[in-house]
């Protein structure tokens, strides 16, 4: 699935894919699941020599440094929920330090095991009649997805490609821990609100000029 929305991406970006190989570009990649390997496990002959290598969180990011030749950091960060906005964090980071002057920055889902779902479900966290309800006192849970996506994303004073595009700027990112909570799996409003408290100060921006949250 990553490799063609990042092939997409790449074009979109105006970019042709020979031009960045070999190039130090970054791979960052945000994935959690795991249901295509656990269901092979209940069944040893599917343990080919192509199973190590398709059944892993590092290979998605390893996987495209290797189809395309990209030289930078590749890596896949696990963090649940936020992971594809912190592999976004770590990318930002890379590119504002120097290490890199692009990235692609990536997340998948696949919702391929019952398993999930039955765990979830027996912890009270998913809605029973499948709905999602954000700030709705009637909220019961939350529904599972599955989707991906992929951008390609350098620095405002890195060269430009011929025929580069480019759709936003990325002006502040920032990530935290909520600590210790009510539980392990539950947020902390106050400690979500100090975050953005924290980085509205420190790039100068006012909450009230903000045009929508996404949440």
């Amino acid at each position: 699935i990553l490799l063609q929305l990042t092939w997409e991406a790449i074009e979109d970006a105006g970019i042709s894919p020979d031009t960045i190989a070999g190039d130090h570009v970054g791979v960052y990649v945000g994935a959690s699941a795991l249901d295509y390997a656990n269901e092979s496990l209940f069944d040893p002959n599917v343990a080919t020599g192509h199973f190590m290598t398709g059944n892993t969180l590092s290979i998605i990011s390893n996987r495209l440094s290797y189809i395309f030749d990209l030289k930078g950091p590749s890596f896949t960060v696990d963090t649940a929920c936020s992971s594809s906005l912190v592999a976004l964090h770590e990318a930002y980071r890379a590119l504002n330090s120097g290490r890199i002057d692009c990235a692609i920055v990536a997340g998948v889902n696949v919702l391929a095991s019952p398993f999930p779902f039955v765990g979830f479900a027996q912890a009270t966290m998913l809605s029973p009649d499948g709905q999602c309800k954000a700030f709705d006192a009637s909220g019961n849970g939350y529904v599972r997805s599955e989707g991906g996506v992929a951008l390609v994303i350098k620095r405002k004073d890195a060269p430009r490609w011929k025929g580069q595009r480019s759709h936003a700027d990325i002006v502040a990112v920032d990530v935290n821990s909520d600590g210790r909570t009510v539980g392990m799996s539950l947020p902390s409003d106050v400690e979500q609100a100090n975050l953005l408290d924290r980085v509205y100060k420190a790039h100068g921006i006012d909450p009230n000029q903000l045009a929508f949250v996404e949440a």
